[in-house]
């Protein structure tokens, strides 16, 4: 386990010696083409400028990744409550509109248990109101 990472750690910290190296050569052979045409401090701007927009063009484009995963992201979250909301069963409102019937008989067995057994009717509406206020 400690060799598999440590492994992963000497790798990591090669490729990142590599890419350091090619940039440090890019910018001195960038440097030596321009060094007779625009002198040294000219060559030193010009390869600084380079340097901004490389890392400026990485950085642009991360961003607009992260976006356009930020994006599906929300559009994957939003198509799972439409699919949950459409797989939750009918709301009492929708129940009690379209079989009014059953929901006086309903009514009607409650105040009968209400009546018979006041104590459990408190315990339910004590447990419907605390997990109401969510």
């Amino acid at each position: 386990m400690f060799d598999r990472a440590m492994a992963s750690v000497i790798s990591t910290a090669a490729a990142s010696a590599a890419a350091v190296m090619a940039v440090f050569a890019s910018g001195f052979a960038i440097y030596a083409l321009i060094l007779p045409t625009a002198g040294p401090a000219g060559a030193a701007a010009i390869v600084a400028l380079i340097a901004t927009l490389g890392v400026a063009l990485f950085a642009l484009f991360v961003t607009m990744r992260n976006r356009k995963r930020e994006l599906e992201r929300e559009r994957e979250a939003a198509a799972l409550q439409a699919e949950v909301m459409d797989e939750l069963p009918l709301g009492l409102g929708d129940i009690a509109r379209e079989r009014p019937i059953v929901t006086l008989a309903v009514t009607a067995l409650g105040g009968i248990l209400a009546a018979r057994h006041p104590s459990l009717a408190r315990d339910l509406i004590g447990i419907v109101a605390r997990f109401g206020r969510r």
